[in-house]
């Protein structure tokens, strides 16, 4: 260390000749045509050489796009690399004759067809930033926009574009059709990033709220913008100036605009009324814009990346996010369509048609944007009101007593009346509430998860299933605890255990969450095609793992939930109406449940099976491991199940046996696969012909069917590709090769996210 330190560096200077050599060379050294000479080096120890040839010979060698790093070139010698005055890390840097700023004049006047230039510009500039572009390469690229916003206007008498004593003549009526759309548009741009803000989400990864220190008219009233909306609109009917085709698109424009705002304001409201017609009409608007694209007149000047360089921001310069018409349009028409089926959530039938709905929405192909997924955390939570109805708790009770607990005394709401400590029904209401303050946040934590981005759904169920984990521990004494409330007779049953068998209601309940996450998370990386073509007949081995330890939890609530409605004539009478609806309820979610983990845990065992045999073929592509191996892709895999006690984590060496089937014929694996498709499409047939009622998703009846259905296609092509690969095993023979090649198909390819059918070609 000491040879790096001062005194080798005091050493080195000591040894330099300064009256040695050319004269130093001058700053701007750069500039000059000549490259300065290489420094002269009086150290025995060093030898240097001229290394541009290999270098740039080995530079050419380089296909485009390949790229050579260094492992100890560090982040501080990257740093230290970026040159000053490069166009692409300084925003100071001017080219010869640059100017620092845009010299734009905003008093000349605009054609009406470079209105509508600019206008279309706009709308997909605004776009972008919906679809996760910052403002800085979008809308504030606009010299129009940039100049409403400096300095920030307080009145709408602060906002005109000319600001000279020109100004107080009457202002040109396409500038003003000009000025108004824009206010519209910043203020309809305040009212979204306060929504997106006040709400679950991930900056830069979905939405950046950031205003780079610019006001969006946080002091101006949108009700003065629509008013100016309104009178140019009138301005504009009345004026004969302009073809009647250009005041027809013009008006089309402005109308869209105040329509935008007018929704924005009141988007967020659960009370108001019209609020899908409203976005339903704005849907049916935008066709006549579309069609009057082409009169439109770009105006680049109007653009510029130099608007940046008066942004706060600590980033270097960044091109103008060039966004196509076709694909603005298209984002705002689905924005339209989401955003009015959304509002169908407030249609309430039950907890569990509510977490349906809400799953299903945010598996829409495109997913749903950042604003609208941000409206419906609001219709949900908002102020901590469930739909702005209801409480926490009364959802809660509802799925509750509609799974394990239909009509039982531990959910009476006249319990709480009872003020006696020593009562019983006074310390089964104590203990119920203290579950309950456990078990909210972690119920309602499911569908805040469900309103993100579909990685992240996936990522923070990986850390939610642990909370599930401990809430089924905590479960598990309250359960022993209420048990000197509810009077429990266990079971009794020497075939299954010594020990006397007890219901275990609530920590059943918070059991078979975790289990169905559980099973989620797993089938999401196939979603997010996170596995790599060898590793799907583990995983998918693994899905029916947990499909399988559902079907017998779901056997078990169904012998308790059986037996406790299995009652006398005088005790139906007591429960009433509602009691009886609870327990038909739970008897028809448990069968749903274990129809649906019937079909997944059949589905799953054919492909694992299937994809077990492409393996033995060597029909699947395996990529080079060279810092890793099979054991610890698994344990990477498994890391979100590390923490949990039930079910337990199957061993590697164990799984593999499993998977692998070395004991078993490969003709024998294949007809085990086919018969296992064979009763997976009877379950998926089965649900297919539930309805709305049956399978709990009222709201949402249609997509559901249409999400079983394209498991129950995938269904079908599996089975069709076990008996290709059967028929050309059999060909084959014992020594044979098997003539046919494998390809896994992309996520667009697949009849279901979930469900990886190979495709499977006959080679000659």
């Amino acid at each position: 260390m000491e040879s790096n330190g001062m005194p080798a560096i005091a050493q080195q200077v000591g040894g330099l000749n300064i009256n040695d050599g050319p004269p130093k060379p001058g700053p701007f050294v750069a500039y000059e045509l000549e490259p300065p000479p290489p420094p002269k080096i009086n150290n025995k120890n060093l030898i240097t050489m001229d290394v541009t040839e290999q270098f740039t010979s080995a530079a050419q060698k380089l296909e485009l796009g390949e790229l050579v790093k260094d492992p100890h070139f560090t982040l501080f010698e990257s740093v230290g690399a970026l040159e000053i005055m490069d166009s692409k890390m300084d925003s100071g840097h001017l080219e010869e004759g640059e100017t620092m700023q845009d010299d734009y004049d905003f008093s000349k006047a605009l054609l009406p067809e470079e209105i509508i230039g600019i206008i279309d510009q706009l709308l997909c500039h605004e776009m972008a930033w919906h679809m996760g572009y910052p403002l800085s390469q979008t809308i504030f690229t606009s010299l129009y926009i940039d100049r409403l916003l400096m300095p920030t206007p307080t009145s709408l008498e602060e906002t005109y574009f000319d600001r000279s004593d020109s100004r107080l003549q009457k202002e040109p009526l396409t500038l003003q059709i000009l000025r108004a759309y824009c206010l519209g548009l910043i203020k309809t741009c305040w009212f979204v990033n306060s929504r997106v803000r006040s709400e679950h989400f991930y900056e830069e990864e979905d939405f950046v709220t950031h205003t780079f220190n610019r006001s969006l008219l946080d002091r101006v009233g949108h009700e003065a913008i629509l008013q100016l909306l309104d009178e140019t609109v009138e301005l504009l009917s009345g004026s004969d100036d302009i073809p009647r085709e250009i005041k027809d698109a013009l008006f089309s424009r402005l109308l869209f605009r105040a329509r935008f705002l007018r929704i924005v304001e009141v988007a967020a409201s659960r009370t108001a009324p019209g609020v899908k017609e409203m976005w339903t009409e704005l849907q049916s608007s935008l066709p006549q814009i579309i069609s009057s694209t082409n009169l439109g007149k770009p105006v680049p000047d109007s653009f510029s990346v130099k608007v940046q360089r008066k942004l706060a921001s600590t980033v270097p310069p960044r091109p103008i996010v060039i966004v196509s018409q076709e694909g603005a349009f298209a984002h705002l028409e689905r924005l339209c369509r989401d955003a009015a089926a959304a509002l169908d959530v407030f249609e309430y039938y039950d907890s569990h048609s509510l977490f349906t709905f809400v799953s299903l929405f945010q598996a829409r192909k495109p997913q749903p944007s950042v604003y609208v997924r941000t409206l419906l955390q609001h219709y949900l939570f908002g102020d901590m009101i469930i739909l702005g109805t209801m409480s926490i708790r009364q959802v809660l009770d509802e799925d509750i007593a509609n799974f394990v607990l239909p009509a039982s005394k531990l959910l009476d709401r006249n319990n709480d009346e009872v003020e006696v400590p020593t009562d019983p029904r006074f310390i089964a209401a104590e203990k119920m509430e203290i579950f309950r303050s456990r078990a909210a946040g972690t119920y309602l934590d499911i569908l805040r998860t469900m309103c993100q981005n579909r990685c992240r759904i996936r990522r923070t169920l990986c850390h939610t299933i642990v909370d599930w984990d401990n809430l089924q521990l905590d479960a598990e004494d309250l359960d022993q605890q209420l048990r000197e409330f509810t009077q429990e007779e266990p079971i009794l049953d020497r075939n299954i255990s010594n020990e006397p068998i007890y219901a275990f209601p609530l920590s059943s309940w918070a059991y078979f969450y975790k289990l169905r996450q559980m099973e989620w998370i797993v089938q999401m990386g196939f979603e997010l095609e996170l596995y790599q073509p060898d590793e799907l007949a583990a995983m998918y081995w693994y899905v029916q793992y947990l499909s399988r330890t559902r079907l017998r939890h779901l056997e078990r609530i169904r012998t308790f939930v059986t037996r406790s409605t299995s009652t006398s004539a005088s005790r139906l009478k007591d429960i009433g109406t509602a009691g009886g609806l609870e327990c038909a309820n739970a008897q028809a979610y448990n069968n749903l449940s274990t129809l649906e983990a019937s079909a997944n845990s059949a589905f799953a065992d054919a492909l694992s099976c299937l994809y077990t045999v492409l393996d033995r073929l060597g029909l699947l592509s395996k990529l080079p491991q060279p810092y890793s191996d099979d054991h610890m892709r698994y344990e990477v895999r498994m890391k979100p199940f590390l923490g949990i006690g039930l079910p337990e984590l199957v061993p590697f060496p164990e799984l593999t046996q499993l998977v692998t089937q070395s004991n078993e014929n490969t003709l024998d694996i294949l007809e085990f696969a086919a018969e296992s498709t064979a009763a997976a499409k009877r379950a998926l047939e089965g649900l297919a012909k539930l309805n709305a009622e049956q399978g709990f998703c009222r709201g949402s009846h249609g997509s559901w069917v249409v999400e079983v259905k394209n498991a129950l296609k995938a269904c079908i092509l599996a089975n069709i590709t076990i008996v290709t690969v059967r028929r050309a095993v059999e060909a084959a023979g014992d020594e044979g090769k098997v003539k046919l090649k494998a390809e896994i198909p992309g996520p667009s390819a697949r009849y279901h996210d979930w469900w990886i059918v190979p495709k499977v070609v006959p080679v000659p």
